[in-house]
């Protein structure tokens, strides 16, 4: 009886030594706890940090891991590093948008023959956004003056493009009068030199017989042109394409603008 005893006592002796091995942290448990505890604020900066923590617990036994206490603040952190990131990623597009509007607003063209609309409208999507950020983070978005000066100045661009375009038409159905020519579409390519705006128009129309034509401007017209002056200079304004000029080459680089709007305000 004795002697059983003393097997069982030796037993549990030995589970209970076994236990105690089992569960204390190595060192190696306490390293990665105390990398993920000296992390600190989260920012786009903190790869490094997050990257070392990571292959450090990946190369603990599956125990070890499980020893890890504060293995939790590393997944949040790794979630808000995700969340930084990504929101630099939209301060970039931010930037990047910003720096294509100044830069169209100084130069003689759009490059693609685009419209200048949807630029106009990001823009000022861009300045809403402004207002809501932090003071932190307003230093990562570009939005100076320049970006103010820049959308006023294609905003005046659109506004003025519609308006003279609308001259444009009534100076050619001055012009035309007796021919009973219908306009059927206008284009433009609008161009800035020095601060002032400037058009060079096209326009399509159909003749008697329901063929179509294109003419197009060799002179600029200014966003403030009158009918009677573009009439005046028909020669220059109104120059036909040759018959086997293409009907879309007059029009490569120029924007189409809306015809019913133009034609309202030709009214």
């Amino acid at each position: 009886m004795k002697k059983v005893l003393i097997c069982i006592l030796v037993g549990v002796m030995a589970l209970l030594t076994l236990t105690s091995c089992k569960g204390k942290k190595t060192e190696a448990t306490k390293a990665v706890e105390n990398m993920i505890s000296e992390l600190g604020e989260i920012t786009v900066d903190s790869a490094d940090a997050l990257d070392a923590i990571e292959k450090a617990y990946s190369a603990l036994s599956v125990d070890e891991r499980e020893r890890v206490k504060n293995y939790d603040k590393y997944l949040e952190a790794k979630e808000e590093y995700k969340q930084e990131k990504n929101k630099f990623k939209s301060y970039d597009e931010m930037n990047a948008t910003i720096a294509e509007i100044i830069d169209l607003a100084k130069t003689e063209r759009s490059k693609d023959g685009s419209d200048f609309s949807d630029l106009i409208s990001k823009g000022n999507a861009i300045l809403e956004q402004y207002k809501n950020l932090s003071k932190e983070e307003k230093e990562y978005v570009h939005v100076t003056d320049e970006l103010k000066d820049a959308i006023k100045t294609l905003s005046d661009m659109v506004d003025g493009t519609a308006k003279s375009a609308a001259e444009y038409v009534k100076a050619f159905n001055t012009v035309y009068a007796e021919e009973n020519y219908e306009v059927t579409a206008i284009y433009c390519i609008k161009m800035v030199r020095e601060s002032v705006q400037y058009n060079v128009f096209a326009l399509t129309y159909k003749d008697a017989d329901g063929a179509e034509h294109n003419v197009y401007s060799r002179a600029r017209c200014t966003s403030d042109v009158k009918a009677e002056d573009i009439a005046a200079n028909k020669d220059s304004m109104f120059s036909d394409t040759s018959p086997d000029y293409s009907l879309n080459a007059v029009r490569n680089g120029n924007v189409e603008l809306d015809l019913a709007t133009v034609l309202k305000l030709a009214k």
